[in-house]
């Protein structure tokens, strides 16, 4: 399955979306119809593009040569395998209103030519989300009536198929939130769940996410099946949801735990799958004053999950190329799996490989780590052979 919506795309959100933030990050009324987007982009070489590209928040890598970007304000994308980024951020159309600084973006990038792009302003009741099928060179726009404040994720599974998460308010370990859904591209979205107060305060459905919990995010395996995911203090449980329905009715699903880990704080983030079949799961665990990461994987499409080898809390990015190759790092050490997880080695890789904060394999031997380092600006890493030395891109 294509990985979409990179999670970098959430790293505004509060607590654990942060740390959703950090993996690989990354959400309606029927919307208007889309509007041509016109204006050429700036240069891959103009100082503005390049002060952009020092800000990188999320990056996601198509193939050798093509891939995406985003930074808090920008889309860029990359024809050369990252050594020059072009700025292709969607510009309000000609003649219209002008409208306050975005905010942040939110955004889901499908394959090297197609990818969605929500501008958030901080006042705004509606979202404008924007579609490509030309690797950003014109944009389509359609405004979709939720408040863009609240926009967390976008995901898509293919073309047509995508999915939008709104928070619509936070309590004490609760939050409201709303999903919308188009099966047009983004021309069309309908909401389908909305989730608010009241239902602390009366018999909730069966058959919905629950008020209770904080939500991390969503993620489909086809049209159909999906969870969602979140954390909630006291539950003693894996706040896991799923769907197979399109997102419509949501029913828990049970994980089994780490011993010792019976009265643990759970936090389960968004799955990601390679097949119908198989998959992984991440879920830090909090239990005796340790946290730890595990990756569940499945091999069922999601109908059992099963936990492998503990990661140290510390490590914040991830990387799989498939169900059982997969990377981590704790911002300097390399860990490498080659069963999906069910057990991991460390490698101290050659080069200048530190202050990672984020980790896209390609393949087993390629790959690219965003890095982070004083006074705040990133610079792109690459290997070629599995992670063991790294190459500054210029």
């Amino acid at each position: 399955m294509p990985e979409v919506a990179a999670y970098g795309d959430v790293q505004q959100r509060r607590g654990q979306q942060k740390w959703l933030a950090l993996a690989t990050l990354f959400l309606l009324a029927l919307g208007s119809g889309c509007l041509p987007l016109g204006g050429a982009p700036p240069s891959p070489t103009s100082p503005a593009l390049s002060a952009a590209a020092q800000q990188m928040q999320a990056l996601l890598m198509c193939d050798e040569q093509h891939g995406w970007a985003s930074t808090q304000r920008s889309v860029l994308r990359t024809s050369d395998g990252g050594v020059h980024w072009q700025d292709v951020t969607p510009q309000p159309e000609a003649g219209s209103v002008p409208r306050e600084p975005v905010e942040r973006i939110v955004a889901a990038y499908l394959n090297a030519q197609t990818a969605w792009v929500a501008l958030i302003f901080q006042d705004g009741s509606t979202t404008p989300i924007y579609h490509t099928s030309d690797g950003g060179r014109s944009w389509q726009r359609t405004d979709v009536p939720a408040p863009g404040i609240g926009v967390v994720q976008l995901a898509f599974v293919d073309a047509l198929h995508g999915w939008l998460l709104v928070n619509l308010g936070i309590a004490t370990n609760a939050e409201a939130v709303a999903i919308w859904r188009t099966t047009d591209g983004g021309s069309h979205w309908q909401r389908i769940v909305q989730v608010s107060a009241a239902q602390a305060r009366t018999a909730q459905s069966s058959t919905t996410l629950p008020y209770s919990g904080s939500k991390s995010g969503l993620a489909f395996l086809n049209t159909t099946t999906g969870w969602a995911t979140g954390s909630e203090p006291g539950l003693n449980r894996a706040w896991l949801y799923v769907t197979h329905d399109g997102g419509q009715s949501w029913q828990p699903q049970s994980l089994s735990l780490p011993t010792g880990s019976e009265k643990a704080q759970i936090a389960t983030l968004p799955p990601r799958f390679f097949s119908d079949r198989d998959g992984l799961l991440p879920v830090n665990v909090y239990a005796a004053g340790k946290a730890s990461l595990y990756f569940y994987v499945t091999h069922d499409g999601g109908q059992s999950w099963h936990f492998g080898q503990a990661l140290p809390a510390s490590v914040i990015a991830w990387s799989f190329v498939s169900a059982t190759v997969g990377y981590a790092t704790d911002r300097t050490t390399l860990y490498v799996t080659h069963d999906g997880g069910q057990h991991w080695s460390q490698q101290l890789p050659t080069g200048p490989f530190a202050n990672v904060i984020q980790l896209d394999f390609l393949t087993a031997s390629m790959g690219w780590a965003l890095c982070l380092a004083p006074p705040a600006q990133t610079h792109i890493l690459r290997t070629n052979d599995a992670g063991q030395s790294w190459q500054q891109l210029s």
